[in-house]
C-alpha cells in the first residue's frame, strides 16, 4: 500500500537531511554589509543637530567646545561599539565625568525594520532610532517625535576610530 501523504513524506524528508548533518559541517552565515559596517568599531560623536517644529536649536558645529545640550569636555572621548552577538557598550573613554561611574554600560541591540533603525534593549520600552547612514566611517542616527506639540528631531553623526 503506497502512502500518499505528501506531508508525511517531507516531514520524513526533513528528519533525514538534519539528523545527517554534523556540527562540523555547519556553513558559518556571513555578516550582513549592515553588521560589517557597524560592528568591530569604537564610533565618537563627533556632529550632532537638534530642531524644534523646524527651527536649529543647536548643532553640532564646533562640537569640540561642546554643544549646549550636555556634552561636557569629559564625554567627548566616549565611544559607542556594536558587536555580531547584539550588544551595544558605552564607554567613557580616557577621562570620566565622574570617577565614580562604571567604564563601561551594555545593553543590547538588533536591526529593525529591514536593518534600517536600530532597537535598543528590545522589549516593550525600548528605544528606537533611524539609520541615516551606516557606511563603516560614518554612522548617523537620527529621529523625530512630538513632544507637547512640538516636533522635535535630532541627527547624531558618529565617527568610526
Amino acid at each position: 500500500m503506497k502512502n500518499k501523504n505528501p506531508i508525511l513524506i517531507i516531514l520524513f524528508a526533513s528528519i533525514l537531511s538534519f539528523s545527517s548533518c554534523k556540527d562540523d559541517d555547519e556553513a558559518v552565515i556571513p555578516a550582513t554589509v549592515e553588521q560589517t559596517n557597524l560592528c568591530g568599531k569604537n564610533f565618537i560623536l563627533t556632529d550632532y543637530l537638534y530642531t524644534r517644529n523646524d527651527s536649529v536649536i543647536n548643532s553640532g558645529v564646533g562640537i569640540n567646545n561642546g554643544l549646549g545640550l550636555g556634552l561636557y569636555a569629559c564625554q567627548r572621548d566616549n565611544f559607542e561599539r556594536y558587536e555580531t552577538n547584539g550588544t551595544h557598550t558605552v564607554d567613557e573613554g580616557a577621562t570620566k565625568c565622574d570617577p565614580t561611574d562604571p567604564q563601561t554600560e551594555t545593553g543590547t541591540w538588533a536591526f529593525y525594520d529591514s536593518a534600517t533603525k536600530l532597537i535598543f534593549d528590545p522589549g516593550p520600552d525600548a528605544d528606537t532610532v533611524n539609520i541615516i547612514r551606516n557606511d563603516g566611517t560614518v554612522l548617523i542616527l537620527g529621529g523625530s517625535y512630538i513632544k507637547m506639540g512640538d516636533t522635535l528631531e535630532t541627527r547624531a553623526t558618529y565617527t568610526a576610530q
